[in-house]
């Protein structure tokens, strides 16, 4: 071994490489928000090598893209852990980004001499966001395809490039194969190399420019501005001066990231064990009852575009994320003041809380209407297409198997897994209802359910049912009160005649 690392160390000198990565010291009084840098390219790490392996089985057409995932899901050792882990991963990127941002934001760690840095992780924000809207599409499920068809008409209404950019994202007019074809592609090929070489590049600048001191270190004495002639020479100083403590990048700093980076890591494995990714039904183009929900990290812009009026929407779709981009690539070009600590910087400090307030407002309102949009109002009578669901619930025997409404099955010994049905509603769309009334083993494959599908029942026959399981919402806590909405009147006895 010896021998072997004297052969290494002549040819790429280990010594200078180990003295320039690990031994080097770095500012004291570093704290465990100093580790977000880390964290996000130790998730970045989980997500390439979960990525790897998911694309080994997935299958980039809209024919047998959902088939292929939830082959991966339901056959394949550990490919539901896999796939959730990317999953919540791609939520944990967004996350950690966002809060790293904000932490060198808040420390004035854009400044001299970071201004180039501070602009590669405005880069790779945006490339974690165009990683999580290329791979939203992947699965091919009516989440998926809906989302990404209201994201891409969000991109068409870009003035006099709106046409363009949407042929550009579709590959054609229309979403299809080739806009699966296209995301995937810009998902597995073209993010990852620029993702990677902005990393390599943000990492090597993070080494020879060294890790940001607290504020206060580069605040004592300073010149007004940074661009002041002799900003350059006190900078040195001070940093130098802040490097005095001994502390060094191996073990001290290193430690802490290792330690950060298992927790995120450790969070995401049991996301990803307990909570799954989720797969709605199957893409179905043909349903514009859909009502899609994007990622947590999408919903204040969506909730947001809901409070504008019609007439403005286009205006606030393109400005406001162009305002974003704009500020955020010329804020450390128009704030040159010496001043780095947020309690320092009062405008910088309100335009921070007031955008994290913000966003947590639209935030709960997008989540809060969610909630009310899953509830039906008290006493809302079926419509002919559910009263039709309900005569076949009947006249197919379903309370056979399922309970409903505190009513238990008849045979209930012979399939005892079969689910309560009294708020199927809230758990389910009548889209995926559908789905899989006509073959439940394409969801299942374990499953004891017949499949309903022709020639047992027509598409229409299907549908009625779907509709009607989808009114049942009797006990959920977000009925309020806990209620079923007309299901199984009991039938009016006439009198008899004397």
């Amino acid at each position: 071994m010896a021998a072997l690392t004297r052969w290494l160390d002549e040819r790429i000198d280990l010594r200078a490489l180990r003295a320039q990565l690990l031994d080097r010291k770095v500012p004291g009084g570093l704290s465990v928000w100093h580790t977000l840098g880390s964290a996000t390219l130790a998730v970045f790490t989980v997500q390439v090598a979960t990525g790897v392996i998911l694309a080994m089985y997935y299958a980039p057409s809209p024919d047998h893209a959902y088939d292929s995932i939830r082959f991966l899901e339901h056959d394949v050792m550990s490919g539901a852990l896999l796939r959730g882990m990317h999953h919540w991963g791609a939520s944990a990127m967004v996350l950690l980004v966002l809060a790293h941002m904000i932490r060198v934001f808040s420390m004035g760690a854009y400044k001299y001499p970071r201004e180039i840095n501070w602009l590669l992780g405005v880069l790779l924000l945006f490339i974690v966001l165009g990683f999580s809207f290329t791979g939203y599409l992947l699965p091919w499920d009516q989440k998926a395809y809906w989302a990404t068809q209201v994201g891409t008409n969000i991109a068409g209404t870009t003035p006099l490039i709106g046409g363009v950019l949407v042929r550009l994202l579709r590959g054609g007019s229309q979403l299809g194969a080739e806009t699966l074809t296209r995301f995937y592609s810009l998902h597995v090929l073209l993010f990852p190399l620029l993702l990677g070489g902005i990393v390599l590049l943000h990492l090597s600048l993070v080494i020879r420019q060294g890790i940001a001191p607290r504020p206060r270190a580069l605040e004592e004495d300073a010149p007004p501005r940074t661009s002041d002639a002799a900003y350059p020479a006190y900078y040195e100083h001070r940093y130098a001066r802040a490097k005095a403590a001994d502390v060094r990048f191996w073990p001290d700093i290193v430690a802490k990231d290792i330690a950060v980076a298992t927790v995120v890591i450790l969070i995401i494995f049991l996301l990803a064990r307990f909570a799954g990714a989720g797969l709605d039904a199957p893409a179905d183009p043909s349903d514009a009852s859909y009502i899609p929900r994007p990622e947590w990290y999408f919903l204040p812009f969506f909730q947001l575009l809901k409070l504008v009026p019609g007439s403005m929407e286009s205006a606030v779709a393109v400005g406001v994320p162009g305002a974003i981009v704009l500020v955020l690539l010329l804020l450390p070009f128009f704030d040159r003041r010496s001043k780095r600590s947020l309690f320092h910087r009062p405008v910088a400090g309100v335009l921070l809380g007031a955008t994290l307030v913000g966003s947590s407002l639209l935030l709960g309102a997008a989540l809060r209407g969610d909630r009310d949009a899953a509830k039906l109002p008290l006493g809302q009578p079926l419509s002919a297409t559910e009263r039709a669901g309900r005569a076949l619930f009947k006249a197919q025997n379903c309370n056979a198997c399922h309970a409903l409404a505190g009513e238990h099955p008849d045979s209930s010994e012979d399939t005892p897994n079969a689910p309560d049905l009294t708020d199927v509603g809230f758990r389910h769309s009548s889209g995926w209802m559908h789905s899989f009334i006509e073959d439940p083993a394409r969801f299942h494959a374990d499953t004891k359910m017949p499949a309903f599908g022709l020639p047992k029942l027509t598409h229409m026959e299907i549908e009625e049912l779907a509709r009607y399981l989808a009114t049942l919402r009797g006990t959920h806590p977000l009925s309020e009160p806990p209620q079923l909405v007309d299901t199984f009147p009991e039938p009016i006895k006439k009198a008899e005649s004397p």
